[in-house]
Formats: C-alpha cells, sequence, structure tokens
C-alpha cells in the first residue's frame, strides 16, 4: 500500500467562542469539513528541518484541496487532535492540500 492513499478519514475543526444564553462564554471546536487523507509521519531531512522551527511538525496529512483552511484550525483523526501549523495549497493548483501538523497535548 502506497503512502499516499488516502484512506484515513479526518474532520478540519474550527474554534467557535461566545456566551451562552446565561452569559457563560463557551469555547469548542466545530466540524468543517471530513475528508479523506494520507497520514504519514515526518522523516529524513523535513524532519531536521522541522527542528529548526519553534514548534516541532510531527505528522503530515495530504488531501484534496478544501477552500478556507487555515492554521487557526485543528484537525481530528480517530481519539487523536492535531494543530495545524501549515496549510498549503500544492503548487497553488487547486488539487491537493498539505497540512503540517503536530499532535495536542490536551
Amino acid at each position: 500500500m502506497p503512502m499516499t492513499d488516502k484512506r484515513q478519514k479526518i474532520q478540519f475543526l474550527k474554534r467557535v467562542t461566545g456566551h451562552d444564553k446565561y452569559g457563560e462564554p463557551y469555547d469548542t471546536w466545530e466540524i468543517v469539513k471530513t475528508v479523506w487523507a494520507s497520514k504519514e509521519p515526518i522523516l529524513g531531512n523535513e524532519y531536521f528541518a522541522s527542528l529548526t522551527t519553534n514548534t516541532k511538525v510531527e505528522v503530515k496529512f495530504n488531501c484534496r484541496y478544501t477552500p478556507g483552511i487555515t492554521n487557526t484550525m485543528r484537525i481530528k483523526h480517530g481519539d487523536e487532535m492535531y494543530e495545524i501549523l501549515s496549510a498549503i495549497n500544492v503548487k497553488s493548483l487547486n488539487r491537493d492540500l498539505l497540512c503540517y501538523c503536530k499532535l495536542v497535548d490536551e
């Protein structure tokens, strides 16, 4: 099985904040879109390049391009939650979206 097979179901989430009917603040994550993606660990040169930045990239997700996905969002894969560090429209062709992520510790 090639690692580029998009067989992993992931959900893009955006942060939603506000106040409930009693005036209490809330902060939650809402599903924006569910897509199929490939999940690949960061290896070799990509891994060492990620160590030079302030945030350590642990995994990358590759899926069909979805407009509106930004690094303020998260990805849910099974029981794991990932912070999107970078969302890249590959070659600006609106075909593939590459998301570099790190696992969220909650």
